[in-house]
């Protein structure tokens, strides 16, 4: 799987505390990583969730050289300088944090590969500037969708989950940057939710009023309770053949991709039949 992020500069680890001018922003390359992502290994987002910037010369890693271990929360300083971040955008003519809307992703949208991959097929021309912040977020757990995605992988969803804390990633879209990540996410509805519910933690240190997360429209994966987030592929579909003994679902990982691929409602059609789809507990306003 490819890391969260591909570049070694670390612009909060190397500039001085409270002077965003210094910081270096020397992006490494973002490579096409189409050819690696091959179904059987979503989610694609590598050990662990890092903050980074996403520009057109390719990615800034925002988190210190050797990453932090500490909850998002739990930092003593905020670990990604928000003013560095808005001087950035205002350096590639992007629009500003207060103009774009936070998305917190529970899949392979964590990853800068991954959304810059999204803006090179929509087919337009669209800015790539794109901030993506380490966070904490209360309630809130990681699950799957009980329906393929088209490239026959099973992808995650988030779901309701009290007394849960999850280290994420939110990203903040421009409107034109929304609407090509809204298209690609044909499983899913956009909703909002409220801090006052679902408390979250940026990794500048902000605690903000709400944030968008994409919802799945079928439900969860759930054996009596939700089907925790299984990051090999393979693994979920060997705990879903125990679950059935459905043989469309025994084999190699690679096999059933390209199996569900050919028909994604195959899935929702055996999880419903068996049980094992549960609501998300999110609301929908």
């Amino acid at each position: 799987m490819p890391a969260p992020t591909s570049a070694a500069a670390s612009p909060a680890a190397a500039s001085p505390a409270g002077d965003p001018s210094s910081m270096p922003f020397a992006p490494a390359p973002c490579p096409d990583t189409a050819a690696a992502a091959v179904p059987q290994d979503y989610p694609w987002v590598g050990p662990a969730v890092r903050s980074a910037l996403l520009l057109e010369e390719g990615v800034v890693d925002l988190d210190p050289v050797g990453g932090v271990d500490a909850p998002a929360e739990q930092l003593e300083a905020p670990l990604v300088d928000r003013a560095a971040i808005e001087q950035a955008l205002a350096a590639e003519g992007a629009a500003p944090l207060a103009e774009r809307t936070l998305v917190v992703a529970v899949g392979s949208n964590q990853t800068p590969q991954t959304i810059a991959r999204k803006y090179r097929r929509s087919g337009g021309r669209v800015p790539r500037a794109t901030p993506f912040v380490r966070c904490t977020v209360h309630h809130l757990a990681v699950g799957h969708v009980p329906r393929a995605a088209a490239p026959g992988y099973v992808p995650a969803a988030p779901y309701r989950a009290q007394g849960e804390r999850m280290e994420l990633v939110a990203t903040w879209f421009d409107a034109e940057q929304l609407a090509v990540v809204d298209e690609t996410e044909p499983n899913y509805d956009r909703v909002r939710l409220a801090a006052a519910e679902f408390p979250l933690s940026l990794a500048t240190g902000e605690q903000p009023a709400h944030f968008d997360v994409y919802a799945s429209r079928w439900g969860v994966l759930a054996d009596r309770r939700p089907i925790p987030l299984r990051h090999r592929q393979q693994e979920l579909f060997d705990e879903l053949t125990a679950l059935t003994g459905d043989e469309r679902l025994i084999g190699d990982a690679a096999e059933i991709c390209a199996r569900l691929a050919e028909d994604p409602d195959a899935l929702l059609e055996l999880a419903r039949a068996h049980g094992l789809v549960t609501e998300d507990g999110l609301p929908r306003r």
